[in-house]
């Protein structure tokens, strides 16, 4: 049935673009699905999104023998490939394709919201979110929500992080840099310097034009959950005013400090049109640094996916949680889904069973992953078994409901779930956690902004583009298309938002 689904898909996508945002088991749910007696397993489609493993078969079997005893239900993983994820998602969702819940973001799913296209999970959560309610609490659980209208539900992952600088730890320790000097990002400028003289050919910073840009990985402030920061929290811990980003001091200045280092020569002459994934670049031995998000799982993800070692350096004392923190990554119900119930129960019954998420994300034991350390719950590939041909990893452990009951693979920290919740609980908050904008009556102009965002933020925050001169004419064109509106909107539906949750 997979395999029809996705070839309708592939064949759809090419005459449609449509746009879009141990062991153990899982606890039992407050409630079973049903007339669940004598029926044959109901078949629950989860959509997610990745790179397919060669065997996903093998490992359906695995889980299925599982979820058919607990909670008589099967599972039908569909992941869809990252750069058409979103347009085959809503083609399932459009048409008659079994698709039950789904991987998505608060942005989005309130558009699939207002276009009928997901349920209210309010009630189903009530009866069948024992592990979800354990997990998070009803407060947490109904910041998802619009109107009465849960939307979705949030994975189990870090929530905070912290801006900080990630060097090459090879070449800090080549060349001295005394790392305690550097407390805020103007202060790289004199390590570039050192750096750059002893290796000429090596970028200093990495810089690209959309996505992992040096100004949204440092920016501290609340972006609202908004990928284009069409009207954000400067003050996301005292302030509850809603300004524009890009005419903002701050906005300037770093874009200023960005284009006197390419100027410099620290950023690619190419950071303004280059949409190369920066562990390409440093895998390659080319780069020297990067800003970047801190946590405490980011020492061997870094080491893993590069084969380096990073020294990092944190420009704040305390990670922050903002509004995308329990929104950024949700699981929705679909509406056409034909059994919601068993649905809810399956995804509740998965957030509480390591078994499965080691599924999921890892594969077989023996087969995909060893355990190296048993005590710790530490896993490495077997012998002979490498990322080149391993059968099953989807190692996406950010994406699936609860990452924290999983397994760690080889260098992590042995205690790194306990040290994430800790850094989590340490986290100060957004006054906007929770608050997602509904733009279903603005769609036009929003969709106006996004396309000037797209026209002048590539080169201005990749640091390519002299704001002096290029920052005025973007800032022009931003008022051009209505973003004194849509920011007056946003900060009339908070406003009402903090009154209802004070």
């Amino acid at each position: 049935m997979k395999k029809k689904i996705v070839a309708a898909m592939l064949t759809a996508a090419m005459v449609l673009s449509l746009a879009a945002c141990g062991g153990g088991s899982g606890s039992e749910g407050e409630g079973t699905a049903s007339g669940d007696e004598g029926k044959d397993p109901y078949t629950v489609t989860m959509v997610l999104q990745g790179s397919q493993p060669a065997d996903e078969e093998r490992i359906e079997e695995k889980i299925n023998e599982i979820l058919e005893k607990e909670v008589n239900a099967n599972l039908d993983i569909v992941v869809l490939p990252w750069a058409s994820a979103t347009q085959q998602l809503q083609l399932m969702l459009a048409g008659d394709e079994k698709i039950d819940c789904f991987y998505t973001n608060a942005t989005n799913a309130i558009q699939y919201m207002h276009s009928g296209q997901i349920m209210d999970m309010s009630e189903l959560v009530g009866k069948y979110g024992k592990n979800l309610k354990d997990i998070y609490g009803e407060d947490v659980l109904n910041s998802n929500t619009v109107d009465g209208f849960m939307y979705g539900v949030p994975n189990q992952i870090e929530r905070g992080s912290i801006p900080a600088v990630f060097m090459r730890k090879d070449l800090v320790e080549k060349y001295n840099i005394d790392t305690s000097a550097i407390k805020a990002p103007k202060d790289m400028e004199p390590v570039f310097e050192t750096v750059k003289a002893g290796e000429p050919d090596m970028t200093m910073l990495f810089s690209i034009n959309e996505g992992d840009t040096p100004v949204t990985r440092l920016f501290g402030g609340d972006p609202l959950s908004d990928a284009n920061y069409l009207g954000v929290l400067m003050d996301q811990e005292n302030d509850t005013t809603i300004t524009n980003f890009f005419a903002s001091d701050w906005y300037k200045d770093t874009t200023t400090m960005l284009y006197d280092w390419y100027q410099k020569g620290y950023i690619s002459k190419d950071a303004g049109t280059d949409t190369e994934n920066w562990r390409t670049v440093c895998k390659a031995g080319n780069l020297f640094s990067l800003f970047f998000a801190y946590h405490p799982g980011t020492p061997v993800e870094f080491q893993s996916s590069t084969g380096y070692d990073f020294e990092i350096v944190p420009f704040r004392d305390y990670p922050i949680k903002n509004c995308q923190t329990y929104n950024g990554i949700i699981y929705s119900i679909a509406q056409n889904s034909e059994n919601p119930e068993k649905t809810m129960e399956t995804l509740d019954y998965i957030y509480g069973s390591p078994e499965i998420m080691n599924l999921l994300n890892w594969g077989e034991e023996d087969v995909d992953y060893v355990i190296e350390d048993e005590e710790n719950g530490i896993i490495n590939y077997p012998k002979g078994v490498t990322a080149d041909n391993v059968g099953y990893s989807l190692n996406l452990g950010w994406e699936l409901p609860n990452q924290f009951i999983a397994y760690k693979w080889t260098g992590s920290d042995p205690q790194l779930w306990e040290k994430m919740e800790e850094f989590n609980d340490s986290a100060k908050e957004s006054k906007a956690v929770g608050f997602c904008f509904d733009n279903t009556q603005y769609e036009s102009q929003v969709a106006a902004l996004a396309n000037v965002v797209k026209q002048y933020t590539g080169s201005l925050n990749s640091g390519s583009a002299d704001p002096e001169t290029y920052l005025p004419e973007f800032l022009d064109a931003l008022e051009a298309a209505g973003i004194d509106e849509i920011i007056q909107a946003k900060q009339e539906q908070f406003d009402k938002w903090l009154e209802e949750n004070k």
